[in-house]
């Protein structure tokens, strides 16, 4: 596990929006969120671990049925551009590519934002 997911960072998330966790018994499978920045906007985030595969219709079906409530005008994530999945992903929710930030992820890595925008 990467040293900066910690309880405490955990616990912020889940104290600034919506937080769903995924189990098979004691398992998890994933945690994925929306992180409200202020009123409008909010950063939806995940942790998924390497048994989605089995799961993938079923956390894409839930997915997109939180969306279709979700009122949030501006939702935005980021994906590392090298995995592919999760950029298709992205694209099959409804997410359009924005831009692409050099330094982002926590360890320097470049992400690619993608951004979900309410009409109407």
């Amino acid at each position: 596990m990467r040293p900066f997911l910690t309880l405490d960072y955990g616990q912020s998330l889940q104290r600034v929006g919506d937080a769903f966790t995924m189990f098979d018994g004691p398992v998890v499978i994933a945690c994925a969120g929306v992180a409200h920045c202020w009123p409008g906007r909010a950063h939806v985030w995940s942790m998924m671990s390497n048994q989605i595969v089995a799961y993938g219709p079923l956390i894409h079906r839930a997915v997109l049925r939180y969306l279709q409530r979700c009122t949030v005008r501006r939702l935005e994530l980021t994906v590392d551009p090298t995995h592919a999945k999760a950029v298709a992903w992205a694209k099959r929710l409804g997410f359009t590519y924005e831009s692409t930030m050099p330094a982002y992820g926590p360890y320097g890595e470049l992400h690619d934002m993608y951004v979900r925008i309410l009409k109407g």
